[in-house]
């Protein structure tokens, strides 16, 4: 198992009131690591890293929802699912068309290819994870997304769906290396199981952009001016900087 490659103290500035979580996907069982002890459903388990405050990791026996499918851990996936008459029983959807094109959209992991998922918060960190997962509000979520584009430009993009969204949060990041950010209250399943309370961001971070986002963090900005002025001071410091622009721009 790799070791923790980068420095994560910079996150502790944040004061969140849940701990970033690293997540990492197993081939062979973990070693120096506690099995979970219960049943969760894959989206609880973030939940379960923040309460338990200690590493652990869960198998396909820990797992009693659809989060064995997302992460390839069940040989075949149930017909009533695949087909969208689940999600028309549930209430969820009109017709089973409609939940069955969605279902296609969903991402998984190949089958058999993951048989453990460890969890640890960021400040227990030994492993190199495979995703960074904060949950922020929307002033902090601010912060860490900015410090994505803050040297990259890339456009902040948010993936999911109404069911087995731990497939956008979990299984997308991870295979795309794309950072992908949802917000609670608008999953089914996490919805149901009240695991967060509604307005949160969750962001989901690979291992690919760890790196970049931890060291802007450090380097940039955190409060900015503009966001302190208020509306009508706000409008006259945007236009005395693009008025510096043009008179810049003209003298040149």
């Amino acid at each position: 198992m790799r070791a923790l490659q980068t420095d994560l103290s910079i996150y502790k500035k944040f004061n969140f009131e849940r701990p970033p979580v690293g997540i990492k996907y197993f081939f062979h069982k973990p070693e120096g690591i506690e099995q979970l002890d219960k049943e969760l459903a894959f989206c609880e388990m973030l939940k379960e890293a923040h309460e338990r405050n200690k590493p652990f990791y869960f198998a396909k026996e820990n797992e009693d929802c659809s989060g064995k499918a997302a992460l390839g851990m069940m040989d075949e996936t149930a017909p009533f699912a695949a087909s969208g008459e689940m999600g028309t029983r549930l209430g969820i959807f009109q017709e089973p068309r409609a939940n069955a094109r969605l279902f296609r959209h969903n991402l998984g992991l190949g089958k058999g290819t993951v048989n453990y998922v460890a969890y640890a918060p960021f400040d227990q960190l030994t492993f190199d994870p495979d995703l960074l997962v904060i949950v922020a509000t929307p002033r902090q979520a601010e912060i860490v997304l900015r410090a994505m584009t803050y040297s990259t430009g890339v456009l902040y993009e948010s993936k999911t769906a109404n069911v087995l969204a731990c497939s956008w949060l979990y299984v997308y990041p991870y295979l795309s290396a794309k950072v992908n950010y949802v917000v609670t209250g608008l999953e089914f399943g996490m919805e149901g199981r009240k695991v967060f309370p509604e307005g949160l961001i969750i962001i989901s971070i690979p291992h690919d952009w760890i790196p970049t986002i931890t060291r802007n963090l450090n380097e940039m900005t955190w409060d900015i001016e503009a966001y302190t002025l208020g509306r009508e001071k706000f409008i006259q410091w945007e236009h005395g900087i693009m008025e510096g622009m043009a008179k810049e721009l003209k003298n040149h």
